[in-house]
């Protein structure tokens, strides 16, 4: 037999203490500004670039159209002739520097292309951005190639050159080496997308040299589709709690109901006073990641409440805190072995994911671990305090007078059980769990007897 683990004597102090957790990662929210709002909730741009220095310098003089294509880091021109198409593939490991690949496309007719750093440097360090496939004309296409070794430019050097457009979030992407920022600038008027892309471009290039800003992704979002998101991603929320509610309602009662959605109303405060206490950012992610710890929460309290309602009929001499310990004491070999699993998959995304991955995977472990307390020590506390209230209205409605049972009696007097035990009472062994005896029904049954 295993003991009871007496979690209902401890459920004032645990509660006392994530409220204090809650309203203090509130606190340190306020005193850093609110939240740090991504750009799906907040207008402005957001823009990935990479700085890498220019290698080489292609043309095209011919009269015909020249495009240069990038895949997989193997360049490939192709020269459309009135005749046809002239191609040409320039592997990496047949070109294996800038001069090598230089000379390589200059031997198509019309083609030019000149070295403008190391031309001992590896081709295969080429990195490209948006615009692909590239149109060749007299006008030069710039082709980067990479940092190696120590990082020339680092996040503080692009946060400095990068102030005086206010409040502006810079993020490192990837190997610090690669020289890759994520930066989103707040656009609270509106309908500034181009002159912002051309302020950075002007910013970075000025201070680290000209076309060695390679843009990967640029992203705008308006003032009013930022406010409409947030709106649908809070009505979202409000209505995933609402039925939530009217499914276990309609699965126990009401006040199982009640006390699933307290433990759920607790993960989320949770949750906003974590992400705001630790500046995380708030993006479409993050609704994603607590509306997936709201299932998860829930499920764990599902299987405890569905525990409860066997043992409310089977342990009819207990009092219903009794049950409740029993339940989650029978339970909580599931629980902690479910909650671990998933710990151990979503670490391994933190560890190694990144960017908008690795905070999903954050958030997700510090929701699971939240939903795992609070489906013991929050939802089934207010299902005692329910229940006790019910009895309590119960007992006026009938013109009683409200005798507390003998479990909470006693928590309540603090008085040793052999002290106020009634003599007609036999002493009773509480403190083992007993194994939940179910109802044999159909073929079981049969084979039973």
């Amino acid at each position: 037999m295993n003991k009871i683990i007496r979690f209902s004597k401890a459920r004032f102090y645990m509660i006392a203490l994530t409220s204090l957790l809650i309203v203090a990662g509130f606190i340190a929210t306020a005193t850093q500004g609110g939240f740090n709002l991504g750009i799906d909730f907040q207008a402005g741009l957001s823009q990935r670039f990479q700085v890498a220095p220019v290698g080489l310098e292609v043309t095209y003089s011919g009269a015909d159209q020249a495009l240069l294509h990038v895949s997989g880091g193997v360049v490939r021109v192709e020269v459309r002739e009135a005749e046809g198409t002239v191609s040409r593939t320039f592997p990496p490991g047949e070109y294996a520097s800038l001069q090598q690949l230089a000379s390589g496309i200059q031997e198509l007719s019309g083609v030019q292309a000149q070295v403008t750093g190391d031309g001992t440097a590896a081709a295969d360090t080429l990195v490209t951005g948006l615009g692909l496939p590239y149109e060749l004309t007299d006008d030069p296409v710039y082709l980067n190639f990479r940092q190696t070794g120590t990082a020339a430019v680092e996040i503080q050097d692009i946060r400095r050159v990068l102030e005086d457009l206010g409040a502006v979030q810079v993020q490192q992407m990837g190997n610090p080496v690669n020289q890759e920022f994520l930066v989103r600038v707040e656009d609270t008027t509106g309908g500034q997308k181009d002159q912002l892309e051309a302020r950075i471009a002007g910013l970075i290039e000025g201070e680290f040299g000209a076309n060695t800003m390679v843009l990967k992704q640029s992203d705008y979002v308006g003032p009013r589709f930022s406010e409409a998101l947030a709106r649908q991603s809070a009505l979202l929320t409000i209505v995933a709690l609402l039925l939530i509610l009217l499914y276990v309602w309609f699965r126990f009662r009401l006040g199982f109901a009640v006390s699933s959605i307290s433990a759920l109303a607790h993960d989320l405060l949770f949750m906003l006073a974590f992400i705001g206490a630790f500046q995380i950012e708030v993006n479409t992610a993050t609704i994603a990641a607590i509306l997936t710890i709201i299932g998860y929460s829930l499920n764990d309290t599902i299987v405890i409440f569905d525990r409860i309602r066997e043992n409310v009929s089977i342990h009819k001499q207990s009092s219903f805190a009794r049950v409740v310990d029993t339940s989650i004491t029978q339970s909580l070999s599931r629980t902690l072995i479910t909650s671990m699993t998933t710990l151990l998959a979503v670490t391994a995304l933190f560890i190694f994911g990144t960017g908008m991955i690795r905070d999903f995977a954050l958030n997700l472990i510090v929701g699971v671990v939240v939903g795992t307390y609070s489906s013991i020590f929050v939802a089934s506390p207010v299902l005692v305090g329910w229940m006790k209230r019910a009895k309590k209205k119960l007992a006026k409605k009938l013109g009683k007078d409200y005798v507390e049972d003998h479990e909470v009696a006693l928590e309540a007097a603090g008085t040793a059980e052999t002290q106020a035990q009634p003599v007609s009472q036999a002493p009773r062994k509480e403190l083992d769990v007993p194994e939940a005896q179910r109802k044999l029904k159909g073929k079981r049954k049969q084979r039973k007897k």
